[in-house]
């Protein structure tokens, strides 16, 4: 197959989180860029054979969800179906989430192939990016053997222009200079705990961002299922309108926020949302005490970092991941009634070879530029559990929202927008009646980082460039 793409004419700069530095005229320059015909390197959607055998029979609203039908208020009985199993009928009590920063699929995932898991959609080496410049030079994805490198662009226009209308071809330029840096990628070796819970429990390949943009619009969908019209970090979100655990509090529900730094995400919400410590948190593990609903951040500044951001590395974020997963299956009575739920809130600025799909918009509250009406860049996301099918890799269309859906049907809330309303709740990643992993599986590799790696980021700068 073939397909059209622009060749990138001009440099764009990148920055932090600020929309504001992407010039209209990059958006004219891209647009009317000689057109260059290449092999087809973006839009690659998983057999359709395989995503229909991926829906379960009680799903009778498919093509209603996406055609974005269903609205704030509507239950999943409704948006799925009359039998999807929901609520009290579900066999677990609590539903633990981590969200890490800033890591395409491809970035970390794409060498799962090599390491037995085939039914996955991944960017092989071939694939590349251009070089600012006429005619373009292209930049092929490589091994990247820094684990501390240079932020990659990740704002509101910046995401766009590397979406660039599906072509997936913006990587490189919007990070020049240095940009092959967003074109490098991890395997087994550098990740062995993610590799190992991504082969061993339930994944997805068809996990987006919620919107083509930074880490905080993309954190309050996942609290709001809406943005509420905001499209850079930091923004100020508004005080006053429903959040998840606001509708766990109606319900009469308990949740928490967990954070292994100074401060929480929620806290942006107000005060009432600031959290306590994730050391809390492995107490309430071993006390048998976890609340509902969960919530974990991990250290997103200081010597503790560990959010996996760039330039942090990587390497203590999955040592954090390990932590948890390691200390429920390591509690049996918490173990049996519990999900484990992590992903990252959006790419960062790295690339990926899928285009993302168009989205229901949430609400009325839109950006001036572009609108809510496509999903964000794929990122890694897996469940762990004793009903998380074994080896499975779901190709349904998953985003941020869709983690607040699997909560709502859980406890039997309502939507809070049209976008986690048509929001698949990610069912099909669980066993319910024949729990595959009753029993805690074992060989779990270590997660403890690399000296020499953590020897080189306290040494050199961060990486940018090619190694």
């Amino acid at each position: 197959m073939w397909r059209i793409t622009s060749s990138f004419l001009i440099l764009v700069a990148c920055g932090g989180d600020d929309s504001s530095q992407v010039d209209a005229s990059a958006d004219a320059a891209i647009d009317s860029a000689d057109a260059t015909v290449i092999p087809d390197g973006g839009q690659q959607d998983a057999p359709a054979d395989v995503v229909i055998d991926q829906v379960p029979s009680y799903d009778l609203h498919t093509s209603d969800r996406a055609a974005c039908t269903y609205k704030a208020g509507d239950l999943t009985t409704a948006t799925v179906g009359p039998n999807v199993p929901h609520g009290n009928a579900l066999p677990f009590t609590h539903i633990v989430f981590l969200m890490m920063e800033n890591r395409s699929f491809d970035s970390y995932l794409s060498k799962l192939p090599s390491y037995g898991v085939t039914d996955v959609d991944v960017a092989d080496d071939s694939y590349t990016n251009p070089e600012p410049g006429s005619p373009p030079t292209y930049v092929h994805r490589y091994h990247e053997t820094r684990y501390c490198i240079l932020n990659t662009a990740h704002d509101w226009g910046l995401v766009h222009l590397q979406y660039d209308n599906g072509n997936m071809d913006g990587f490189v330029v919007t990070n020049d200079p240095g940009g092959e840096r967003a074109m490098g990628y991890y395997d087994q070796y550098d990740l062995p705990f993610y590799y190992w819970a991504v082969r061993t429990f339930s994944m997805s390949d068809r996990h987006f961002s919620s919107l083509l943009g930074p880490t905080w619009p993309n954190r309050f969908f996942f609290y709001g299922a809406t943005s509420w019209g905001r499209t850079m970090t930091p923004d100020t979100p508004p005080l006053n309108k429903t959040k998840i655990v606001n509708e766990m509090d109606d319900a009469g529900r308990s949740w928490k926020i967990y954070h292994d730094g100074t401060l929480d995400f929620g806290v942006v919400f107000g005060p009432q949302y600031a959290g306590t410590s994730m050391t809390n948190f492995f107490n309430d593990v071993a006390n048998d005490s976890l609340p509902d609903l969960s919530i974990l951040d991990p250290a997103f500044n200081g010597s503790g970092q560990n959010d996996e951001h760039p330039p942090t590395d990587m390497q203590k974020g999955e040592q954090l991941s390990a932590s948890v997963l390691a200390s429920l299956m390591s509690h049996p009575n918490v173990w049996q009634k519990t999900v484990f739920i992590q992903t990252y809130d959006e790419h960062g600025g790295y690339y990926d070879h899928v285009a993302p799909p168009a989205a229901c918009a949430p609400d009325s509250d839109t950006p001036p530029d572009y609108a809510f009406d496509r999903l964000g860049v794929r990122v890694p996301m897996f469940v762990a559990s004793p009903f998380a099918k074994k080896g499975y890799v779901s190709h349904l269309v998953t985003d941020h929202t869709s983690i607040t859906r699997f909560i709502e049907n859980r406890f039997d809330l309502p939507a809070m927008t049209a976008r986690d309303a048509n929001a698949w709740p990610m069912l099909d990643m669980f066993d319910f009646q024949n729990p595959p992993f009753k029993t805690p599986p074992t060989g779990v590799p270590s997660a403890t980082p690399y000296q020499a790696q953590v020897d080189w980021c306290a040494n050199n700068p961060p990486g940018t460039g090619l190694p």
